[in-house]
């Protein structure tokens, strides 16, 4: 019997049944019990297999802590309450958001109870810890001489905990969580013993050990080796990435506070949050993949400013590429809040492996576009596109920008951009999106693009990242408002009297290159008010995207989504 906090639901039934209608909450499939291209792997990959699903359920774990305090008490609540329809439905959206709190499609907050708040330190800082107060402590400690230990709060890897009420205490990942990083470890030393690649098996082995002890190097030995891996049938990511942390990132509006920083060499990181990736590698969809990698050092050559910073990609690129048909995922890879992880480009800047020469991996991820993409998509475009530009719409066209905006992520400046603190992560999702449009025109030159696909990228980029609300909630979705509203400022986008889009691909270029060239200023500048003022000019839900808006939401009824595992479940029920 369940013996732990009592929670009341936020929604009613009616609710919650209008929220996980089939129309509302739709999956993202992943591969199929009986899917052929597991059904193709050797008997040991197919074990390796097992053991790194159970390894990502652990990670899940250890991901929903750094979310939210209370969002493993919440799961067991609810878990333990599944014969009352409302909890089940409930679960059902927890297990979709992976979490209390999360945002839906249109950009609308989803609270799940209201017993607890969200809070702008999430897991990762004590639950009562305001930012008057956090800032407060930071001084007082440089103050004391204790800089080492505020260099170890602003962190990536380390939750902070009270000690004596009034002092902050860093705890590394490691310690905090090994009661799931010690388990997932031995899962992943099982899966290196069943895999017969030599280079995934390596990886998976400095994977185990950078989840059992507090040493920087392994973790950069785990993310060189990983991003050294191109063939193999088998893929394991464990992400760190730093969306989700607004904590941190305060101290450097604070003058006081950031001056002692400066003095004392100290760089305030974001916090990682955790996201994992299990699956198998699509040869034939890495080949398409890789064709672009042969024109990165062009890319990179044309780069505004490129000789004002080191670039990673030479004609020796260290800037590998994966297409995967995904089993299963976790942690901040799983979570749908108003969109989901389609692919990733790692490690990132901030991460040791990067600093000391380490390359880049990206990983694309099959079923997740094929389900995004693949929904409603004739509806969507009579309402909000010019009938004579339906041709230009393409799902292939839209994996291509895909591709392009990844890659873009392994050019321009990387040193220095925590300077820009809370913007530094929209400023560079921009950059990768914008790149990817100002780099078109050099593409179709060099052939790898026609005039026809060009056509097709710039329209179904536009079309498929219109939103049916407001939606700022996430870095990724207030880039692509601010993108609408950088072209229709110029022209290169306008409504038609039917109050459908009609693009200009010329202008759109255009534009696209003066944004790159703006946003590369402000990463070089390190201002973070230069990068407030620029988001802000632009981040407007202006009555061009609420008609768009409320033309979309018209046709498609989506509001939250969820991911289903079926092989991985299948999977699971081995393990036991």
């Amino acid at each position: 019997m369940y013996k732990g906090r009592k929670f009341t639901l936020a929604m009613n039934e009616k609710e919650l049944s209008e929220r996980t209608a089939p129309d509302a909450f739709t999956p993202y499939a992943m591969l199929g019990v009986g899917a052929e291209q597991y059904e193709a792997l050797p008997e040991r990959e197919k074990l390796a297999l097992k053991w790194l699903v159970r390894a990502s359920d652990l990670i899940d774990h250890v991901a929903l802590r750094l979310d939210h305090p209370y969002n493993l008490e919440f799961e067991r609540f609810l878990r333990a309450n599944t014969n009352d329809k409302s909890v089940k439905m409930t679960l059902d959206l927890f297990n979709g958001q992976r979490g209390i709190f999360a945002h839906e499609k249109s950009g609308t907050p989803v609270a799940l109870t209201h017993d607890v708040e969200p809070r702008l330190g999430r897991g990762l800082y004590p639950y009562d810890l305001s930012i008057d107060e956090f800032h407060d402590i930071l001084i007082r400690m440089l103050e004391s001489g204790q800089d080492k230990k505020v260099k170890q709060i602003l962190n990536q890897r380390t939750v902070v905990d009270r000690c004596f009420g009034n002092q902050l205490v860093p705890i590394d990942y490691t310690l905090a969580f090994q009661y799931a990083f010690r388990p997932a470890a031995n899962a992943l030393k099982m899966a290196a013993d069943c895999t017969e690649n030599p280079d995934f098996k390596e990886y998976l082995k400095y994977q185990a050990e950078a989840l059992l002890e507090n040493r920087p190097w392994v973790d950069c030995a785990a993310d060189k080796k990983w991003a050294t891996l191109q063939t193999g049938p088998l893929e394991f990511t464990l992400g760190r990435e730093c969306y989700d942390d607004a904590m941190t990132p305060t101290v450097l509006k604070n003058p006081k506070l950031k001056s002692m920083l400066d003095d004392r060499g100290i760089t305030p990181y974001a916090k990682d949050n955790l996201g994992t990736t299990v699956g198998i590698v699509d040869t034939a969809g890495t080949d398409y993949l890789l064709k672009i990698k042969q024109y990165l050092p062009m890319m990179a050559s044309k780069m505004p400013r490129n000789s004002e910073y080191s670039q990673t990609i030479s004609n020796n690129s260290k800037q590998n590429m994966v297409d995967v048909d995904v089993v299963s995922v976790g942690g901040h890879n799983a979570a749908y809040r108003s969109q989901i992880t389609l692919a990733f480009n790692l490690p990132n800047a901030d991460k040791l492996a990067v600093k000391t020469g380490g390359g880049h991996r990206t990983v694309y991820l099959k079923q997740m576009r094929q389900a995004k993409y693949g929904n409603g998509i004739d509806a969507k475009l009579n309402a909000l596109l010019t009938p004579e530009q339906h041709k230009y719409f393409s799902v292939q066209a839209l994996h291509d920008f895909t591709i392009l905006h990844e890659n873009m992520h392994s050019l321009g400046p990387k040193e220095g951009l925590e300077s820009l603190g809370e913007y530094k992560n929209i400023i560079e999702e921009h950059k990768a999106d914008a790149g990817s449009i100002a780099m078109l025109d050099e593409l179709v030159h060099v052939g790898f693009f026609t005039p026809q696909q060009r056509a097709e990228l710039i329209v179904s980029w536009i079309v498929a990242y219109l939103y049916p609300g407001a939606n700022f909630s996430r870095a990724h979705a207030k880039r692509n408002i601010m993108q609408h509203n950088m072209l229709f400022e110029c022209g290169a986008i306008k409504l038609d009297t039917n109050g459908r889009l009609v693009i200009n691909p010329d202008a759109v270029v255009a534009r696209g290159q003066q944004m790159l060239r703006d946003v590369i200023d402000i990463q070089l500048s390190k201002n973070p008010d230069l990068a407030r003022k620029y988001i802000e000019k632009y981040a407007l839900w202006t009555p061009q995207l609420q008609s768009l808006g409320t033309k979309l939401a018209a046709v498609d009824k989506q509001r939250n989504s969820y991911v289903a595992e079926p092989l991985a479940d299948t999977l699971r029920q081995r393990q036991k």
